[in-house]
C-alpha cells in the first residue's frame, strides 16, 4: 500500500505568482549526492494572498488551491495554512531534513510533528508526482473563541514514495481510500498577532468525504 503523505502538504492553482527579485535557491534532488542539503524556501510573490512555495525538485508537483475566502483575518489565517502544509510536504520530501514548517507552528505542535517526522519512514524516503490541495474551508472553531479550523480536499493517488538515498520507487504501492481524505487545522493567533496551527483534527478519509475524490 502506498503510505499516504502525512499532513497536518510547483503550481498554485488560480494564483498568478510574480517571481522575486533574488534568485532562487536550488532545487532538493532525493537521491543525489549525499552532501546535498535541503534548500530554504522563497516566497514566490510578494502580492496579497501569496503562499511561500518551497524549491521542490522537477520529480514533483504541488497543486495548491488559489481559494481564499472574503474576510481579511480569515485570509490571513487561511495563507498560513497554506504555508504550513507546503512547508510540511517539503520536510518529507526532505527526508525530514528541511525544518521550515516549524515557522507556523506554536511550541506544542513543534514537538509533535518533530516526532513525526523523526519516523523512519520519512528520514529513509521521499517522493514523486503530484499533489492536489483543494476544496478548502474556514469556519471559526466551534469550541475556542477566536480560533479558525482551516480544511481541505488532499490528492496524492498520482504521487509515489520513493528512496531518499537513491531515488527509486518504493515496491508495492497502491492507490486506495486513503489517498483521498480532508484534514482540518486549528489555528490561533500568537501574542504578536500572527496565525499558526496549534493541532490538527482527525482526517476523514473517502468515501466519508466524497467531495475529495475526483
Amino acid at each position: 500500500m502506498k503510505r499516504p503523505l502525512l499532513l497536518a502538504f510547483a503550481a498554485l492553482a488560480g494564483t498568478v505568482l510574480t517571481a522575486c527579485s533574488s534568485p532562487p535557491p536550488p532545487a532538493f534532488n532525493p537521491g543525489g549526492p549525499a552532501s546535498a542539503v535541503p534548500a530554504t524556501p522563497v516566497a514566490q510573490s510578494s502580492g496579497p494572498g501569496s503562499v511561500v512555495m518551497p524549491p521542490f525538485g522537477q520529480n514533483a508537483h504541488i497543486v495548491m488551491t488559489g481559494w481564499l475566502p472574503k474576510d481579511a483575518e480569515m485570509a490571513r489565517a487561511v495563507v498560513a495554512d497554506k504555508d504550513y502544509e507546503l512547508a510540511f510536504l517539503y520536510a518529507e520530501y526532505t527526508g525530514g531534513k528541511s525544518g521550515d514548517w516549524a515557522a507556523y507552528v506554536n511550541r506544542t505542535m513543534e514537538l509533535q510533528v518533530r516526532g513525526v517526522l523523526a519516523k523512519p519512514d520519512v528520514t529513509t524516503e521521499s517522493f514523486k508526482g503530484t499533489i492536489k490541495i483543494f476544496a478548502m474551508k474556514v469556519i471559526r472553531d466551534p469550541a475556542v473563541p477566536g480560533d479558525l479550523d482551516v480544511s481541505a480536499c488532499f490528492d496524492n493517488a498520482k504521487a509515489l514514495n520513493t528512496s531518499l538515498s537513491t531515488g527509486s520507487v518504493i515496491a508495492g504501492q497502491s492507490v486506495s481510500n486513503e489517498n483521498y481524505y480532508r484534514f482540518t487545522d486549528q489555528l490561533s493567533r500568537s501574542s504578536a498577532g500572527q496565525w499558526q496551527v496549534i493541532s490538527n483534527y482527525p482526517i476523514v478519509y473517502y468515501p466519508r468525504a466524497k467531495e475529495c475524490k475526483p
